[in-house]
């Protein structure tokens, strides 16, 4: 523990907030967890959320109050007291125990750091029934922070979980390290772990049915708008209404049967677009929304491979329609969209990437009530769609080195104290910022080592 010259001491006049007059010096830092003695008002646990500011006689910083502490030192519902003066001393290994105890995090990430100790950084499984964004920008550990939680969350939870994965990072995740203790190991091979690819030599069919996907997003797929397209779509409705729901061969030989303009037009869309040789139809392979609703645990869907750029986003929305459809069966599903502007872009382009973008703008309006959470991970806030974005209570900032990405940040986040955002500037790689409801307080941690195999690594620079 690092040595602290004496406190001038600290006041509460709302019983939430505190203010702490520093002397000459102090190691307290933003984030850092301390002990206020009031003599007879009570023993508080507070957080500062800035750095010390005024002059070398007076140096002041705010902090926020988590709560009261009992005689045996156990954190205590916040009892809203203000009080007139109290002894600030930095919070010890068992006061920072206690306060993740007490709020039941308990799924282990790596260490967290607060007035020169450290103790294992744990965040709330409970706190992911709600979205959660993790950024940082290339280079941060962004990619290996994400394994790192949801290997956690698939030990420590019974959560359904499904990873939209456009870089085949995730491809091995479920597979583990030689290292790893076997108990652990074993734990991890039990599980129903299911890949779903392009390529079937590294996993099981990536596909989705035409047929069982929504009309609207079966005319987005199409490409096909209402008032543009008018004659074609209402030739497509009318299709569909007399012969029922078709896949997409099906379709065309319809169409070129019809015998009508509107038909043959269609038909030739389809055509153009090349949709006829993408390998992502079903047929009579299994879809992923199916290997999903069969109960895998967890289900990554392996994007990458495809020859047209429209099938990841196709196959991504008929998975994304297929669980907002069975909604009101209420399973507990953490959706992780990996490099999410690919998904879930400040600014979709295309017809599927637009309804694939609003139906996320729904999941994260109004999923919470049905168990659908998202986890979006990406290099920088401005690039996630702003309705999305703003529906995310849960924050993981690695290094960020732009002030405009940090002060949309601080706006969003309003959780996350404004001096632990900007120290993300000075983060080394690994390190983060966690806010939000699956920690019981803002922490800076540093993240812990990876269970099972990482998927993709940077490419080296050659040297002679």
């Amino acid at each position: 523990m690092h040595s602290m010259q004496p406190a001038l001491g600290a006041r509460s006049r709302d019983g939430r907030t505190f203010t702490v007059a520093h002397g000459d010096s102090t190691p307290l830092q933003p984030g850092d967890l301390v002990v206020l003695d009031a003599a007879d008002e009570g023993m508080f646990l507070g957080q500062l959320l800035d750095q010390a500011a005024g002059t070398s006689a007076s140096m002041v910083s705010d902090g926020l109050l988590l709560g009261e502490l009992d005689a045996d030192g156990v954190l205590k519902r916040a009892s809203r007291r203000p009080f007139g003066s109290a002894v600030v001393a930095p919070a010890s290994i068992p006061y920072l125990e206690s306060l993740q105890q007490g709020s039941k995090a308990a799924l282990p990430i790596g260490t967290w750091s607060s007035c020169g100790v450290e103790v294992t950084a744990r965040l709330r499984a409970q706190g992911f029934g709600r979205h959660t964004f993790l950024c940082g920008q290339s280079g941060s550990g962004k990619t290996y922070a994400l394994g790192v939680i949801l290997e956690q969350l698939l030990l420590g939870t019974d959560l359904r979980m499904i990873v939209l994965d456009p870089n085949a990072d995730f491809v091995r995740l479920g597979q583990p390290l030689p290292a790893v203790p076997s108990d652990v190991s074993e734990r991890l091979k039990k599980l129903d772990i299911r890949l779903l690819s392009a390529d079937i030599d590294t996993g099981d069919p990536l596909r989705m049915r035409f047929a069982t996907l929504p009309r609207a997003a079966q005319a987005a797929v199409l490409q096909l708008d209402p008032l543009t397209d008018r004659g074609e779509y209402n030739h497509f409705l009318h299709l569909l209404g007399d012969s029922g729901v078709r896949d997409v061969h099906d379709v065309v030989r319809a169409l070129r049967e019809s015998g009508t303009d509107e038909g043959q037009s269609l038909a030739q869309r389809i055509e153009n677009l090349g949709m006829l040789d993408w390998e992502v139809w079903a047929g009579a392979q299994t879809s992923a929304v199916e290997v999903v609703e069969a109960g895998s645990r967890l289900t990554v869907l392996d994007l990458t491979g495809f020859a047209s750029p429209q099938e990841p986003l196709a196959v991504s929305l008929d998975l994304i329609e297929g669980l907002w459809s069975r909604r009101e069966s209420r399973t507990p599903t953490l959706i992780v969209v990996d490099e999410a502007h690919n998904i879930c872009p400040s600014q979709p382009s295309g017809s599927i990437q637009t309804a694939l973008v609003e139906r996320l703008i729904q999941i994260a309006a109004e999923g919470r009530k049905y168990g659908l959470w998202l986890f979006l991970s990406t290099q920088r806030p401005s690039k996630i769609h702003p309705q999305v974005l703003s529906q995310c209570d849960n924050l993981v900032l690695m290094r960020m080195n732009s002030p405009g990405d940090i002060a949309e940040l601080a706006e969003m986040f309003g959780f996350a104290p404004a001096a632990m955002l900007a120290a993300s500037r000075f983060f080394a790689q690994g390190e983060a910022l966690v806010a939000g409801g699956f920690v019981p307080a803002p922490g800076l941690i540093r993240m812990g080592a990876r269970l099972t195999f990482e998927g993709g690594r940077d490419v080296p620079v050659p040297v002679s």
